[in-house]
């Protein structure tokens, strides 16, 4: 049975209700992070302040517009937030099968459009509150005008200068499109320069001889120019942002950033590099099937007396491949294939998406353009069938593997955002007067007073590079007036790349929390009430090389939630080869698990005991964390210490692993 002019709408509207479904499922599961915070605070702001503080950041403006003009429909609820950037996703689906339907074919639309639909990148951004699904989707969106302008498909009105016919609208169309790009984001860029490179190949498509289509040319310069003009406002920040913004870059080996960025076009970042291998070999098989179906026939070329055979770029599914490698090729090529920045590639997504398409639909037809029909493998000839089966394997492994990471998208804690909700929620219930919030990287604030309503909360490591004499100068004014310090830790490679805030911390207060939310980390430190020297001597004995001489606490009686601070003096025998964590638990009964503990290397991992030195002390505080729901009674302290690698504690003399110092009470 073929398909016919009914069923096409009918298939095309459930990929499209996939693809709502997908996008919106789970859209407010996650909390917002930290850039999302910087994007609501955006929406917040008067059209001169979002100006304003676009060009002080590194993202233009034009997303931060339509947020604002969405949220004050929608409201500021997550799940309305993120709802443009799920709506721009389901245009983006649509785009993706117009595109395939002008460049290829019905069926090749329609499998393109599906693997869009269920993308784990496309989804992912689907669900965040930035721009990189809206600059995917005006990528598209130009490549759409692009193809309508070379088949003549283009519906304009036109104007007659000195003989040529120049397609007005078509130019505004088309320059307000690429405008709306670069003011999206920057790497919209490498969208011009493949369209660019696409269209100077069809001027010149004749490889023996150079051919000018001057009309064409025109065509495609006069937008481009339009668009410049448009952007001219913006372009010397642009240019400013672009030379002096510090980003920390990353060249990986030629083989190692051609898996990776495969892979990530392919499935998006939620799937391990290993169970990716499917996905890869299916997606190899539907390529080559794509290239038999659209037949890209070749040119010979003879430069020298040497003759070269260079593939004919008037078949679309060369154009394609260009939208997808030089973004990708560009984004290696600049260092930009990291964590921070790998997201860039969301440009080229769709071109993964119509690439995948166009080989898939050889499971209907084995020639772009021939009658689909579901008899065909029976009814014709072995090649055909060949084709079926290449079809049906590969795009199977690539949409089980696809499955799979949006499996981690939605429910794989490895994957989540950092989860500032969380972190807020813990911080209500445990917050008290005499704390103070720091934000390691100072638009963390946005995102955490999203949910974090009361007013003690400092924004430190605010210049970059960070200033470490007066970073030092104000932590030690924070730790004379609060007493206990919370830190939210994210991008510290960028903020405070040597950690100096962290140690500092580890050094002069009692780290006694260090728990992960996503990928952002709380950290809880007590200010230091204790003496400054050993207030109880012990002279224990764990293995053969490592004595405890004593410790000191700040009290012997707590209430819930107070944080307890020990200070433990080691003093190592001999060189010790293996790293040591030391535990420190709180007991009720010395049989049963512990109440409350804490556990780290030395001064907050500052000084590993492979770096101790024999008959120096060690001088290592530790923060306990008491719970809210502590009862109250007597407990018992202990200490001990543990291998970091296979988990084997050290022993006393007396064979117990654990060293009991004192009692304490909660009150």
């Amino acid at each position: 049975m073929r398909i016919s002019n009914l069923q096409s709408p009918i298939s095309i509207t459930l990929i499209l209700l996939l693809a709502t479904f997908l996008r919106f499922y789970r859209i407010d599961a996650q909390s917002l992070w930290h850039d999302e915070g910087n994007s609501y605070q955006m929406t917040l702001k008067s059209a001169d302040r979002i100006i304003g503080d676009a060009a002080a950041d590194i993202h233009p403006p034009l997303y931060y517009f339509l947020l604002s003009a969405w949220r004050a429909v929608a409201g500021k609820s997550e799940f309305a937030l993120r709802g443009l950037s799920a709506f721009f996703g389901i245009i983006l689906v649509t785009l993706v099968y117009k595109i395939g339907k002008k460049s290829f074919d019905e069926t090749a639309a329609l499998a393109s459009a599906f693997f869009a639909a269920i993308h784990p990148a496309l989804i992912y951004y689907s669900q965040e509150m930035r721009m990189y699904e809206l600059v995917a989707m005006i990528g598209a969106g130009s490549w759409l005008l692009v193809i309508g302008n070379w088949r003549g498909e283009a519906r304009s009105w036109r104007l007659e200068v000195r003989g040529w016919k120049l397609e007005v609208g078509s130019w505004i169309v088309t320059a307000a499109v690429i405008a709306a790009g670069l003011y999206t984001h920057y790497s919209f860029a490498f969208i011009i320069i493949a369209i660019n490179i696409c269209i100077l190949i069809r001027i010149t498509h004749h490889a023996s001889r150079i051919t000018l289509n001057y009309q064409l040319l025109i065509t495609w310069l006069a937008p481009q120019i339009l668009a410049l003009l448009l952007y001219l406002p913006w372009l010397p920040i642009a240019f400013r942002q672009l030379t002096t913004w510090p980003a920390a870059r990353e060249n990986l080996p030629i083989l190692e950033s051609l898996l990776g960025v495969t892979r990530w076009l392919t499935l998006g970042h939620t799937m391990d590099a290993d169970l990716a291998i499917p996905a890869l070999i299916g997606l190899a098989a539907l390529i080559g099937l794509g290239m038999y179906r659209t037949s890209v026939t070749t040119d010979k070329v003879h430069v020298g007396g040497l003759r070269f055979v260079l593939p004919r770029f008037q078949s679309p599914v060369m154009a394609i491949a260009l939208w997808l490698l030089v973004p990708s090729t560009l984004t290696v090529i600049f260092g930009l294939f990291s964590v921070a920045f790998s997201k860039f590639l969301i440009i080229a997504v769709p071109a993964m998406c119509l690439m995948l398409g166009v080989g898939a639909a050889g499971l209907f037809a084995p020639k772009v353009g021939d009658d689909v029909s579901l008899r065909w493998i029976i009814m014709r000839g072995s090649t055909s069938r060949a084709v079926a089966i290449i079809a049906l394997a590969g795009g199977m492994l690539v949409t089980l593997t696809m499955t799979l990471a949006l499996t981690n998208l939605y429910s794989n804690p490895l994957y989540a955002r950092a989860d500032y909700r969380g972190i807020a929620q813990f911080l209500n219930r445990v917050s008290r007067e005499g704390d103070v919030i720091l934000t390691n990287s100072p638009s963390q604030e946005e995102v955490f007073r999203y949910y974090y309503t009361q007013q003690n909360v400092i924004p430190v490591a605010r210049s970059r590079p960070l200033n470490v004499p007066e970073q030092i100068a104000e932590l030690e004014t924070i730790s004379k007036t609060y007493k206990r310090i919370f830190v939210l830790y994210w991008g510290d490679e960028q903020a405070d790349p040597k950690k100096v805030i962290e140690s500092w911390l580890n050094e002069k207060t009692f780290k006694a929390y260090d728990q992960w939310y996503g990928d952002a980390r709380l950290a809880a430190y007590a200010v230091n009430q204790t003496a400054g020297t050993m207030n109880q001597k012990v002279n224990a004995r764990f293995g053969d090389r490592i004595r405890l001489e004593g410790y000191s606490i700040n009290d012997s009686s707590f209430a819930a939630g107070d944080i307890l601070q020990l200070t433990l003096f080691w003093n190592p025998q001999s060189l010790i080869s293996n790293r040591y964590k030391i535990f420190v638990h709180l007991s009720g009964d010395p049989d049963s698990p512990p109440v409350a503990q804490h556990d780290g290397e030395p001064v907050g991992g500052l000084v590993l005991t492979t770096m101790w030195k024999p008959n120096e002390i060690v001088r290592d505080n530790h923060g306990v964390f008491l719970p809210l729901d502590l009862p109250r009674g007597e407990y018992k302290l202990a200490v001990g210490l543990y291998d970091v690698n296979t988990g084997e504690r050290l022993t006393l003399a007396d064979g117990h692993d654990k060293l009991f110092l004192d009692s304490i009470v909660v009150k």
